[in-house]
This record gives C-alpha cells, sequence and structure tokens, in this order.
C-alpha cells in the first residue's frame, strides 16, 4: 500500500507482498548493516521469518504501536532504503522511535533524507506524534549529519546502551520535536 510519494521516491507500508523484494534488500546489505545492527544469523534472512516478522508487525501497525514502510525510487519495484516508527507511546508523551536504513548503492544522493522529511510529515500528520527519538552509534557520521539535517538534536550519551554487532555499544541519543 503506498503511502505517499516524495519528488524521488515511492513510500509504502511494509506488507507481506514485499516479503521476496525486502528479503533481497536484507540480503544485498547484509555486510553493510552488519556494524550497525544486532548479531543476525542465517535464519533472520529466510523469507518464513521475514514473512513472520511483517505480520507481527502489521497487527502492532493495526493496534497503533508502529508504522514500517520501505522505499523504492519512483515508480520502480525494488526496495532502496527501511523507515521504522516503533514504540508508539499515546497520552501525555506522543513520542515514538524511528530507525531507518538505506541500500548501500544509494547512500550520499539525499534519498534517505528526501524519504525520511515526508515519513515524518506522514507520522505527524496521521499520529499526532510530538517526539521522535533516534538512536546513533557515535561513529556513524551518515546518520548523524542525516538526523542532524532534518532537525533532530542531540540529547544525551548512553553508555553501553544496545548490544549491536554483538557488542555493547554507546550510542548518540537524538530526538525531532514537533509543533502541536
Amino acid at each position: 500500500m503506498k503511502l505517499f510519494s516524495t519528488e524521488r521516491t515511492d513510500v509504502y507500508l511494509l506488507t507481506l507482498d514485499h516479503s521476496t523484494s525486502f528479503q533481497r534488500f536484507l540480503l544485498d546489505n547484509r555486510a553493510n548493516f552488519a556494524p550497525f545492527e544486532p548479531l543476525r544469523n542465517d535464519e533472520y534472512f529466510a523469507i518464513n521469518n521475514i514473512s513472520d516478522r511483517i505480520r507481527n508487525a502489521l497487527l502492532d501497525y493495526e493496534e497503533r504501536k508502529c508504522i514500517l514502510m520501505v522505499f523504492t525510487l519512483k515508480n520502480e519495484n525494488e526496495i532502496i532504503g527501511s523507515i521504522n516508527f516503533t514504540n508508539f507511546i499515546f497520552g501525555v508523551f506522543q513520542a515514538c522511535y524511528l530507525g531507518f536504513s538505506l541500500d548501500q548503492a544509494y547512500q550520499g544522493k539525499g534519498l534517505m533524507y528526501e524519504a525520511l522529511k515526508g515519513s515524518i510529515t506522514y507520522v505527524h500528520d496521521n499520529y499526532k506524534i510530538h517526539r521522535i527519538m533516534a538512536n546513533h552509534l557515535p561513529d556513524n557520521l551518515r546518520s548523524n549529519k542525516t538526523l542532524s539535517s532534518l532537525g533532530f538534536a542531540k540529547e544525551g550519551y548512553a553508555q553501553s546502551y544496545l548490544k549491536i554487532n554483538g557488542q555493547w555499544q554507546d550510542h548518540i541519543l537524538n530526538s525531532l520535536i514537533l509543533p502541536e
């Protein structure tokens, strides 16, 4: 289901129709993403496991807990990036977490910025989220630059925050405050 388009991308809700293309995206970028993610075994990349994760994410989407998106170049089918808004909290907090990844072949072209900008607007308009939090490894300069260009502000430094690539690693904590 297409959610919206930007000048150069089409952004979709991640559904079971994307299972094979999403698997290809993950496999093609396995080595590239490894330094920034938890350890992944071969089972993680199996199509039945990917389909199960998508099914579970769709259940959470229906309950307004998250929205997982993928994007392609405009009018194309190959997934080149993913954007995840997770752990929605409503009430007095109105916040969520953002995660994103881009195929290594498309980095440095502003496509992630473009898709994220539209996605943030979509989440703000449809979920009335006030705070989006996004954290990254201290040496992940690309994520730092992308988040900064979108208006995210550094809010802190968390030691031994997440177990990434098999090791507990520090993270820079960032957030974007959206108008009411």
